[in-house]
């Protein structure tokens, strides 16, 4: 198998905190190279794009702790072992280097307003390296697919990590991956929305603002014609200045009130 470095992303950098003076990965990412495997099956993926896909998620649920965090102040009396549990456990699945999982948790539980002594949050985040021994090795796997699991390790759903960590709605806006059907939802519309304002205006039709702007431009404009009007015929009644401008005898009130201000 090769292997390629992959810089962090540049907006890695809004995860930074002062509480928090670690880099996620150091300098470099470690990920298998994107490239497709040759399986001799038509449409499926290569074991190659399929392991950088979890990959990615094990990378951007780091972001999202780190992220979840942030929104906290650091303030996670009564989440810290949770956090650094799902922290050790991430970092060795995307590393694959206990060592380093472990030396980024013990900073991680640092930055904590109220940190855990190093000896305790070692141990209570000990079975996150044995899960990922699990993890990889095969009889293991073998076992927990009789069992009816996808393999060995924690196959965490976003729904059992969001009710372990307490995530709020609000809370789910600012994150990547660990977020719930309703999230989900709400992001489609958002996408939905955009996308039907770009169909829009490929197809020249009017933004809301443009709309209005150029209704309000009408509105000035007739405003002008009936003040004229009125100059011209003072003594013309609403039904006649309506004839004249080929409006309502209700829009001619409406605009004598704009001319008047």
């Amino acid at each position: 198998m090769r292997f390629i470095f992959y810089l962090l992303p540049e907006d890695a950098s809004s995860f930074a905190s002062p509480h928090c003076n670690f880099c996620l990965l150091g300098a470099y990412e470690y990920l298998p190279e994107l490239t497709r495997a040759e399986t001799g099956k038509k449409g499926r993926k290569g074991k190659l794009v399929r392991l950088h896909n979890i990959q990615t998620l094990h990378y951007a649920r780091l972001l999202d702790l780190i992220r979840l965090a942030e929104l906290r102040n650091y303030d996670l009396k009564g989440y810290r072992e949770l956090f650094c549990f799902l922290y050790r456990y991430w970092s060795c699945c995307l590393t694959d280097d206990p060592d380093e999982a472990l030396r980024q948790m013990i900073e991680l539980n640092a930055g904590f307003k109220e940190p855990l002594s190093e000896k305790e949050v070692i141990r209570a985040t000990k079975s996150a390296e044995k899960a990922w021994m699990a993890k990889n090795d095969a009889k293991a796997n073998e076992e927990a697919r009789k069992k009816g699991y996808p393999g060995a390790g924690y196959n965490l759903k976003n729904s059992t990590i969001i009710r372990w960590l307490d995530i709020t709605p609000e809370e789910q806006r600012h994150l990547q991956t660990i977020i719930d059907a309703n999230e989900k939802r709400r992001r489609k519309r958002e996408r939905d929305r955009a996308r039907t304002g770009e169909l829009r205006r490929g197809q020249g039709a009017k933004t809301r603002e443009e709309y209005l702007e150029e209704q309000r431009e009408r509105t000035e404009d007739k405003a002008w014609q009936l003040q004229k009007a009125m100059e011209r015929h003072p003594d013309a009644t609403n039904k006649q200045l309506a004839m004249m401008l080929q409006i309502s005898v209700r829009r001619v009130q409406q605009l004598k009130r704009l001319v008047k201000n």
